[in-house]
Order: C-alpha cells, then structure tokens, then sequence
C-alpha cells in the first residue's frame, strides 16, 4: 500500500509503517523531548484513494514507561507526488483523578516522505508540542 515505508514529521520524528490489509504495524522514534529509542505502534487504514489512517503508541520501552500514550488520526494525501499523512494527535497520561483535567494533550502532526520536506516545514515547529511525554 502507498503509506507503507518511512515518515518524517514537521519536529524530526521518525515514523516506520507496514500495512497488511487494514491493519499497520510500525514503529516510532521521537526527534524531541526525553524520550528514548523506538517506541512500537499499532493502527489500521482503509483502502480508499485518499485512506483515514489511525495508530497508538505506548511510551513504554527498554529505556522507560512514562505512563502514557499518544494516539494519532489522519488521512493520507498524495497531490502531484507530494505525499504527506495529516493527522491529529491526542497525549494521554496517568495523573491522579482530581487531575484527570490535565492529563491530555492535543495537537497536529504532518508527516512527509522526505526528511527534507519535513525540514523546510519546521518552521513553526519550535511552537509546537511534541507528541510523546516531555517529562
């Protein structure tokens, strides 16, 4: 499927992703904050020209648990072989009950084929979160 293969976002990040029917596998490694290594990611997709495609990550690995977990939807757009996944991002991690008001994060992610691309869209990503726990 043309999403298959490697991503890169607006902040350096790495997105990996296999498809197989409309479920991806993959993997992710965060470019920013105190994350470390590569973190796995499961979704799916439809098949459509331009397909909405969806995937979790649990910010848990060989370097740590941060209690969290980011998903991340979107849809897959090629214009003029120009191809980018658009998506929005949700950050959710553990805090006590009389906190839960605190404990999600929203923002946007725009991933590009090339790191290229992805650099010379970073523009403003200095002003952006970044997806995964900052801690």
């Amino acid at each position: 499927m043309a999403i298959d293969g490697m991503w890169y976002n607006e902040l350096g990040s790495l997105l990996t992703i296999t498809s197989s029917g409309t479920t991806i596998s993959g993997t992710y490694q965060t470019a920013v904050g105190n994350a470390q290594g590569i973190y796995n990611l499961t979704g799916y997709i439809n098949a459509d020209t331009n397909p909405s495609v969806g995937w979790v990550v649990l910010w848990s690995n060989e370097y740590g648990d941060s209690n969290s977990l980011t998903t991340w939807a979107g849809q897959y757009y090629d214009a003029d072989g120009s191809e980018v996944i658009i998506t929005m991002w949700l950050l959710r991690s553990e805090e006590p009950q009389q906190q839960n008001w605190q404990s999600t994060l929203v923002g946007e992610d725009v991933f590009y084929r090339s790191q290229e691309q992805a650099k010379s869209s970073g523009i403003t990503a200095n002003l952006r979160r970044p997806a995964h726990p900052v801690s």
